[in-house]
C-alpha cells in the first residue's frame, strides 16, 4: 500500500518538475495515479482476505484436517501483484 503511494504521487512530482522546465512541452504522467491506486487497493485487498485465511487455517488445524500446499489467494495475488509491477516498469521506461 505504502508503494502504491508512492507511485500514485510519483506523477505528482515529475508533473511539479516539468512545471520548473518551460522549455520543455508538459507530457501528462496520468499513469502512475492509476497504478498507484491498484497497489493501493491491492493491499487493501490482502488485508481483508488474509485475516479469513488465518481464521480458516487455525480452524483446520484444530480439526487436524490440514493438508499442506500453496495458498489459492497468495498465489493469484503475487502473478496480480507482478503484472502490477511488469506495467509500472513498462509505464516508467515509457516516460523516460
Amino acid at each position: 500500500m505504502g508503494f502504491g503511494f508512492v507511485v500514485a504521487r510519483f506523477g505528482l512530482f515529475l508533473r511539479e518538475f516539468q512545471a520548473l522546465r518551460p522549455d520543455d512541452s508538459p507530457q501528462p504522467a496520468y499513469g502512475s495515479q492509476w497504478f498507484g491506486v491498484a497497489l493501493v487497493l491491492m493491499g487493501v485487498l490482502v488485508n481483508i482476505v488474509a485475516p479469513v485465511q488465518h481464521i480458516r487455517l487455525v480452524r483446520r488445524l484444530r480439526q487436524g484436517v490440514w493438508q499442506p500446499g500453496p495458498s489459492r489467494a497468495g498465489v493469484i495475488s503475487a502473478i496480480i501483484l507482478a503484472c502490477i509491477g511488469l506495467a509500472v516498469a513498462i509505464f516508467l521506461l515509457w516516460t523516460r
